[in-house]
């Protein structure tokens, strides 16, 4: 396993093999390469990359040095056959950068808030009010998400890989940091 060239990559690029960013999703939020798509490391990784990617097509693994070994051998595990890794920190490019919210500020974004966990985690636990819309369906139908639409999860991460998604059609919406999680500890007027 080694790692591609900043030339390699712009190669690839232009040959419109897709792109995944692994890194945490408040390093993806401040800094990415535009048009590419996050699936944090450190959520559940596997489960997103399936949402977007075909286990036998080219793909890039944007990652930090010092997680590309692990994001490689995930995803080789997972039956992924293709990959290339390129080290994000020789980007010396125009780079994209993502507003998102902060939990204590949720309540008044419940009017345009969706829900993109797993039907089974909103089942067990959701913002009342707030509809569910799985990635998986965001990534069938992106059509489900609006322009200005705030997104949340369990914990960020499958919020940040819609955001990051729904960039690449052209939808702008933003997500709360630490999904539901973080709604619970810092906006505990919301009705959950």
């Amino acid at each position: 396993m080694s790692s591609i060239s900043l030339k390699e990559f712009e190669t690839l690029r232009g040959s419109e093999v897709s792109v995944l960013d692994s890194r945490p999703t408040n390093d993806f939020a401040q800094s990415h390469i535009k048009n590419t798509i996050n699936a944090s490391i450190n959520g559940s990784f596997e489960y997103m990359a399936s949402c977007f990617f075909n286990k036998d097509e080219k793909l890039i693994l944007v990652c930090n040095t010092s997680s590309s070994a692990e994001s490689f051998l995930r995803l080789e595990s997972e039956g992924y056959t293709d990959l290339h890794i390129f080290h994000y920190d020789i980007w010396n490019k125009e780079i994209s950068s993502l507003e998102r919210f902060e939990a204590k500020n949720a309540k008044s974004y419940i009017g345009t808030m969706k829900d993109v966990s797993n039907a089974e985690d909103w089942e067990l636990l959701h913002v009342k009010g707030v509809t569910s819309t799985p990635l998986k369906e965001v990534v069938i139908n992106y059509k489900l998400v609006s322009d200005g639409d705030v997104l949340y999860c369990g914990n960020g991460h499958k919020s940040m890989a819609a955001v990051s998604y729904l960039r690449s059609k052209n939808i702008f919406t933003n997500d709360i940091i630490g999904g539901l999680s973080a709604m619970l500890v810092d906006a505990p007027d919301l009705e959950i």
